[in-house]
């Protein structure tokens, strides 16, 4: 996930320090994400995983002055933000030649972690039939702010059965995301209906065809919707499985 401001970092010196609407977006972006999640922000070069509420590990860098750069940055910021980072066991990756082949390589990074991930007993993730799961709300988080005010953040998750343990763990949306793309990240429920976010030009098919769909705000028949899917066109159906 891109960091607002984030070309700005690239931009200033070794002296640079975060803002104050920088540090408070890591803390609500940080606090958000699950123990174990991962966080490529993009353009980087630069692969974190969270350890612990306060702790990051950094698990990979592109090998690269501008890289080590931005790792210097980024560690700044996770310090104001009130995070710890370790890098004393980096997995070092080689400079790629072209943005394309920079971007085919962080795109095959995601999907190779994101596959190997597993619950504690080695259940891989994948096997957790995950295309039938959808976004739940789990609770409002309160977050502190640098002025000393405090700040309401929704929790999502997506709660996963383990079939072998019985067990149920949640899945951070931006991890659910990974592993299984837009066509089941872009969706949720509400009072028996369900509703799937259509893209720029499916939009444009769908209206061209007649058809009509919904706009979508915080929340719909009384119901939350997912943040990340406010402000979205969708198809709109009824629920078979409710």
């Amino acid at each position: 996930m891109r960091i607002d401001g984030y070309k700005e970092m690239n931009e200033m010196n070794e002296q640079w320090k975060p803002t104050k609407e920088l540090i408070e977006w890591a803390k609500e972006h940080f606090a958000q994400m699950s123990v174990g999640g991962l966080w490529m922000p993009e353009g980087s070069g630069l692969t974190y995983i969270k350890e612990t509420e306060n702790k990051w590990r950094l698990q990979s860098m592109i090998e690269s002055d501008e890289v080590r750069e931005n790792h210097d940055r980024m560690k700044t910021l996770m310090w104001d933000a009130g995070v710890t980072v370790l890098d004393d066991d980096v997995a070092i990756l080689p400079l790629p030649e072209t943005a394309e082949e920079a971007y085919l390589q962080e795109v095959t990074m995601k999907r190779e972690v994101a596959k190997g991930w597993a619950d504690k007993d080695g259940t891989l993730l994948m096997d957790m039939g995950l295309e039938n799961l959808w976004p739940e709300y789990i609770e409002n988080r309160e977050i502190l702010l640098d002025d000393g005010e405090t700040k309401s953040i929704e929790i999502w998750g997506y709660k996963a059965l383990n079939p072998n343990t019985g067990e149920q763990i949640v899945i951070d949306p931006d991890d659910y995301h990974l592993l299984m793309g837009d066509r089941y990240f872009m969706r949720f429920r509400a009072k028996e209906r369900c509703y799937i976010a259509l893209s720029r030009e499916e939009m444009v098919a769908y209206l061209d065809a007649g058809k009509i769909g919904v706009g979508v705000g915080s929340s719909i028949n009384e119901v939350r919707v997912p943040p990340w899917l406010w402000g979205t066109y969708c198809e709109e159906s009824r629920d078979e499985e409710e």
